[in-house]
């Protein structure tokens, strides 16, 4: 969990509405060339590196339903929308991946860094980043 805020926007419709298309996917996460100054944002990376299409979903509790979800550009950046008011104190966080890209979020490594990860209200912080721990990210046709 990083502290660290990072800015840098980008990508293409076409590749989105294809991801979408089969995943019962949201308009919540544009894929855009530019996210609007001021719109909440978590910028996921993986060994230092952004990482695309990879579902945030934000809850108020780990059980509860989720209040808003994003889905992140090829920067790693996940434009979140309709954020609830008052935001509750944290954000408790879960991760889908949606690529079809050669690689999946490791489940039971995701799972577990979730357990704990939070993030503060975006009325504090804007951007966030979430910075997946070693082997949350395997590639696919791997048997672990």
């Amino acid at each position: 969990m990083s502290g660290r805020l990072l800015q840098s926007f980008g990508y293409g419709w076409g590749l989105l509405a294809v991801l979408l298309a089969g995943c019962g996917g949201s308009s919540t996460g544009p894929q855009a060339s530019t996210i609007a100054e001021g719109t909440p944002v978590v910028q996921v990376l993986y060994e230092g590196k952004p990482l695309a299409d990879v579902q945030v979903l934000l809850k108020p509790s780990k059980d509860a339903a989720v209040l808003t979800r994003g889905v992140s550009n090829r920067n790693g950046n996940a434009a979140l929308a309709d954020l609830p008011s008052p935001e509750p104190e944290t954000y408790h966080v879960a991760l889908e991946s949606i690529s079809d890209g050669g690689w999946i979020l490791n489940s039971k490594v995701v799972s577990k860094f979730c357990d704990s990860l939070r993030l503060k209200p975006f009325e504090q912080q804007t951007q966030q980043v979430i910075e997946l721990p070693a082997r949350a990210v395997q590639p696919l046709g791997q048997s672990h």
